[in-house]
C-alpha cells in the first residue's frame, strides 16, 4: 500500500496529536500534512485540520505557504 493510501485511512485528529507529542510545531504539521497538495486541494484539506490544530483556515493556509 503505498504512503498516500496510508495517509487516506490515518485519523486525522490521531495524526495531529502524535505529530504534536513528537514536537512538530503547527507550521510543520501543516506543511507535512499538505506537502504536494494543490491550492485547492490543501484549502479542502484545511478546513478540516484547522480545527483540529486550533487556528482558522485563513492561518492553516498562511502556516503552509514557504516564507
Amino acid at each position: 500500500m503505498s504512503e498516500e493510501h496510508i495517509l487516506r485511512y490515518t485519523d486525522l485528529a490521531a495524526a495531529i496529536q502524535l505529530a504534536k507529542s513528537a514536537g512538530m510545531t503547527t507550521r510543520e504539521i501543516a506543511r507535512e500534512l499538505t506537502r504536494g497538495m494543490t491550492y485547492s486541494d490543501a484549502l479542502k484539506f484545511a478546513k478540516r485540520a484547522a480545527p483540529l490544530l486550533d487556528i482558522t483556515v485563513a492561518e492553516f493556509m498562511r502556516l503552509r505557504r514557504k516564507e
